[in-house]
């Protein structure tokens, strides 16, 4: 460990890196951000995260190199006040390659839950669709503020009992998701009964600016 605080190489677990040394309060320094690509330093959706770790918290310092290869952070504190985080996030909701606004709201929330953060209005919400490339979508998050966090252990994942999913539609046919309904009940329903897939179909101004669809992702309970 430096004076400065930890060292990292490279652009591997960029996020992960950064909320782990807001939650520690240890500064870090990542160097070489892409350093031998044609097109080196911070994506623009990096840059975006390091601009909404800067909004949550107070007294955080960011220092980025002129090429964007090298970022200083040095944490703040999260606001801890008395009423609740609301953040509106736009973009990219749905593509193939992270993992969807969808699978955050069946999962991430739940095992946050477990951690003891909930309460009335703890959601995330889709206002609108956004599949890539265009985007377009929005997405509204309201959490309220916790100053500690009970331990959990998760070892025992238990049977699964339920299937629950979601088959979504942007600027396509309603029949695409229905399609999507029925190939994967068909898998599905082999194994367990107890199995509910609805369909979201997104038009007009929740539709975003690309067209899309999206085969259903099931939550084991």
């Amino acid at each position: 460990m430096a004076s400065h605080g930890l060292d990292y190489d490279g652009c591997n677990f960029f996020r992960q890196r950064l909320v782990l040394s807001t939650l520690s309060g240890k500064r870090v320094r990542i160097k070489n951000i892409r350093s031998k690509d044609d097109n080196p330093g911070l994506r623009d959706f990096e840059a975006s995260f390091i601009r909404l770790l800067d909004k949550v918290t107070n007294g955080s310092r960011i220092e980025i190199n002129q090429t964007g290869t090298v970022l200083f952070y040095q944490p703040g504190l999260l606001y801890g006040g008395s009423t609740s985080l609301k953040a509106t996030l736009k973009g990219v909701t749905n593509d193939h390659i992270d993992p969807t606004v969808d699978v955050l709201k069946s999962t991430a929330l739940l095992l946050m839950k477990q951690f003891g953060i909930d309460g009335e209005g703890f959601d995330l919400k889709v206002v609108k669709r956004g599949m890539a490339p265009g985007g377009g979508g929005e997405v509204v998050f309201i959490c309220p503020t916790r100053r500690t966090m009970r331990p959990v252990q998760l070892t025992d994942p238990g049977k699964i009992k339920r299937i629950r999913g979601v088959a979504y539609s942007v600027r396509v046919s309603p029949q695409m998701a229905n399609r999507l309904v029925d190939t994967a009940r068909g898998v599905l329903n082999k194994f367990i009964p107890d199995i509910y897939i609805y369909t979201d179909h997104n038009e007009g101004a929740n539709s975003g600016k690309s067209p899309g669809f999206g085969r259903p992702w099931w939550q084991r309970r």
